[in-house]
């Protein structure tokens, strides 16, 4: 009697088959569930980064023209970006020297004169194109302060946030540009192939610009 008692104490200590699926699959389910959180804890700040990183290059402000003439067009957008005292300028071209390849591009922005640039991004229709933006965007999805990987067309300028005024009080944004490829220069057919000349004011209430700060 006192063996039996003995080997069914010893036999306590030993779960049942069952019940150690049942403990292990409890600490399977546990380990879900703590990995879970993790990720979803970490998407969140990767996706306030990226969040972030959108936001400050969404337009408050936009103001655009489109110059034709006999040659062809070019059309210009200029962008008053979220971050105060930053900008997006988009050039889009459509002339005879597209059939030369990449176009160049000659730029004043309030008399500051670019280094050689060059269009960027061909669309399907034969434009091309090129976007400015005077601040190159971070993230931390791939690190600390990581930049953002800019699309096809678009490049850094950071003499827009120096020498363009953001707001109206400053004046207006004067842009001049002219085209060239291989030695042949394509200009405002109107004005004589001189430059094209664009002028913007900023589109936005003096109120709603200085709330951005």
């Amino acid at each position: 009697m006192h063996a039996r008692h003995t080997l069914a104490q010893v036999l306590l200590l030993f779960p049942s088959r069952k019940g150690l699926h049942l403990e292990m699959m409890e600490d399977y389910m546990k380990s879900l569930e703590t990995h879970a959180m993790i990720y979803i804890i970490m998407l969140f700040f990767v996706s306030s980064a990226c969040y972030a990183a959108s936001q400050d290059l969404v337009a408050v402000g936009k103001a655009g023209k489109t110059i034709e003439d006999t040659d062809g067009k070019v059309s210009v957008t200029l962008e008053w970006l979220t971050r105060p005292g930053e900008f997006a300028l988009n050039i889009e071209y459509f002339g005879y020297l597209t059939q030369e390849g990449p176009v160049n591009l000659f730029l004043l922005v309030n008399g500051v004169k670019r280094e050689f640039l060059t269009l960027k991004e061909e669309m399907p229709n034969r434009h091309q194109r090129i976007r400015l933006i005077s601040f190159h965007p971070t993230t931390s999805k791939a690190g600390p302060n990581a930049l953002v990987k800019l699309a096809k067309h678009e490049v850094v300028d950071y003499l827009l946030f120096k020498n363009a005024p953001y707001y109206s009080q400053f004046g207006e944004v004067k842009i001049e540009m002219k085209f060239f490829a291989h030695g042949r220069w394509d200009g405002d057919g109107n004005r004589g192939n001189e430059n094209y000349r664009f002028s913007f004011k900023n589109p936005m209430q003096d109120s709603n610009a200085i709330s951005h700060f």
